[in-house]
């Protein structure tokens, strides 16, 4: 009884008898097939640290102790076109002159207030700035932007539309929507679908010419529809 006692955890068994050996970590006596290598990263491999502990001591290997690999760099593409940055930038706007860099960065700071659109493959400036009256309260209404067209006369088409002159048609098609306003004299304000004429009259479509053309009233194309609807798609059901 005596010996038995100081068996600890370990199997005693006369017909079948096993070595003992003690856990390096927690010191308790355990059959020696029992007992596990402790494993820990060393760099990018496993490596056996020489110790025996038991199913309780053993411990995960820890990752933070794994070295990370980096993967090796593409591989360079042979003879490589890179764009020129110096002459995309100043190509977008107008620079302020030569002196004029950002103090950082040492980078030319474009000036003025254009910049470049793409209207029927050629390319053209258009201004920033504000609508009439400073105050801006309608998307497009920018007087200087190429979507804003100015209304200097309505008469009768000959078939009873209204027929608007303005200053320029270039980018308008046949039955696109656009928004009128502050015509005076005859009943053009409001959401129209229009018909190209020539580069500087549009008829309104659906429309019944009535009254004196007096001043104002401008163009722009309708920033709320989709080409061709006549109202806002539905979605959802019906």
């Amino acid at each position: 009884m005596g010996y038995a006692s100081r068996s600890g955890r370990a199997r005693t068994n006369p017909s079948n008898p096993q070595a003992h050996a003690v856990c390096d970590r927690c010191g308790f006596r355990y059959n020696f097939v029992d007992l596990r290598e402790q494993m820990e990263w060393r760099g990018a491999a496993l490596m056996n640290i020489k110790i025996l502990v038991c199913s309780n001591c053993l411990d995960t290997p820890q990752e933070q102790l794994r070295a990370i690999v980096v993967p090796a760099d593409p591989t360079p593409i042979v003879n490589a076109r890179v764009q020129d940055f110096t002459l995309a930038s100043s190509d977008s706007r107008v620079t302020s002159g030569q002196n004029t860099t950002d103090p950082r960065t040492g980078i030319p700071v474009p000036g003025g207030n254009t910049r470049i659109t793409q209207t029927n493959d050629v390319r053209s400036t258009q201004q920033t700035g504000e609508a009439p009256f400073g105050t801006n309260q309608l998307p497009g209404t920018d007087p200087n932007a190429v979507t804003y067209r100015t209304v200097s006369n309505a008469t009768n088409n000959g078939s009873g539309l209204i027929r608007l002159t303005i200053n320029t048609t270039n980018g308008m098609i046949t039955n696109q929507r656009v928004v009128i306003q502050e015509v005076g004299g005859v009943p053009a304000n409001g959401n129209w679908a229009i018909t190209v004429i020539d580069a500087s009259n549009i008829d309104l479509q659906s429309s019944t010419f009535s009254g004196t053309y007096t001043s104002g009233g401008y163009v722009i194309n309708n920033p709320s529809l989709p080409y061709g609807f006549a109202q806002v798609p539905r979605t959802g059901s019906l």
